[in-house]
This record gives C-alpha cells, structure tokens and sequence, in this order.
C-alpha cells in the first residue's frame, strides 16, 4: 500500500524531467532560428539541419530552460 505513492512521485518526477529536456531542446532550437545560428551556406534563406540539431547557443541547459520558463511569447 505504501509503495504506489513512492511509484507515482518517481513517475511524476520522470516526467516532469522529460518535459525539461524537452523544452530545453526546443528553446535552443527556437534561439537558434532566431539569431540565424544555422544558415545554409549554399542555400539562401534556408537552414542547416544537421547545424539545427548540434547547435549549442547558450553556455548551460538551465539557461534555455530559465529563459522558456519566462518568456512565454516572443
């Protein structure tokens, strides 16, 4: 009986650590496309998917994450 609390919290707590990284992710994305991070080079007005998925455009996670979290329109 005392179990299924303990499991719902642990389950609780993995998604909301899911819905971080998620967010996280987008937010990088998203600050990316922004500031033009990813332009293709060969292609004008087009962007770099390979560039989108490996662009680092803060220094910390918590950033993105501090940012998505208080910035809810652009």
């Amino acid at each position: 009986m005392k179990q299924l609390p303990w499991t719902l919290c642990v389950l609780a707590l993995a998604l909301v650590a899911w819905l971080a990284i998620a967010v996280v992710n987008v937010e990088n994305q998203r600050n990316a496309l922004v500031t033009k991070a990813c332009a293709d080079p060969a292609f004008k007005g087009e962007v770099d998917a390979k560039c989108l998925a490996g662009v680092q455009t803060r220094a910390h996670w918590w950033q993105h994450l501090g940012y998505a979290m208080t910035h809810f329109r652009n």
